[in-house]
């Protein structure tokens, strides 16, 4: 672990965008749906929601999707989703990685990511091949972060905790709003600063209107 991350310090040009996003609406879905999901078996977070806007919005951005070949001094394009989730355990940090996360369920996702958090001990198989990496904060109650990248890939995303908090509606009112902050450490080698945060922000619009993470799988 120390050796990971003294390389992402060592070989990046770390970049910090941070942005936030009204969650209000997928909170209610999650509410509506976790019934359902726990008919399954299920315990759904909001994690697999994040993962299925993130990819959308990888699929949009590939620059995001990306690493360089050190060796080669050649960028990799990546036309594959391998999700990782940096997990923190009694044994430090983890990263175990959902692959081909674009061609599963909400439900499915909530399935493996459960099961991965829960693994007395992981292969390195399970935790290796990441192309993008997210790193749930919120879970602890930080507010904000500065992720550091999972090498290889070209960024990592930290989700925060959701607070009520007042927001200023479209129409000038002030509401209660569920409010988190997302963080993206970017390797500015590889993605510019003006396509790191229009990332973002294509992941918070999916985010902000859950409806459209449904229209397809």
């Amino acid at each position: 672990i120390a050796q990971g991350l003294w390389q992402s310090h060592l070989y990046t040009v770390r970049t910090l965008n941070v942005d936030e996003a009204d969650l209000t609406e997928l909170v209610r879905l999650r509410e509506r749906l976790k019934p359902q999901a726990e008919a399954q078996g299920v315990k759904l977070t909001y994690l697999p929601f994040i993962v299925k806007a993130v990819v959308r919005a990888l699929k949009k951005f590939p620059m995001l999707n990306t690493s360089l070949d050190e060796e080669r001094q050649e960028l990799v394009y990546k036309r594959y989703y391998h999700i990782g989730l940096a997990v923190a355990t009694e044994r430090g940090l983890i990263v175990p990685v959902v692959r081909d996360a674009d061609r599963k369920s909400v439900l499915e996702r909530a399935q493996e990511i459960a099961e991965e958090n829960h693994l007395p001990c992981l292969y390195p198989e399970e935790v290796t091949g990441s192309t993008f990496t997210i790193t749930s904060i919120g879970s602890v109650g930080a507010t904000l972060s500065f992720p550091i990248i999972h090498l290889p890939d070209a960024a990592i995303l930290g989700v925060h905790s959701i607070r009520k908090r007042p927001w200023v509606m479209p129409d000038g009112s002030i509401r209660p709003r569920d409010i988190m902050f997302l963080s993206l450490s970017f390797d500015h080698r590889l993605v510019d600063g003006a396509e790191a945060a229009m990332f973002t922000r294509e992941v918070i619009r999916l985010l902000e209107n859950p409806d459209l993470l449904l229209l397809e799988m």
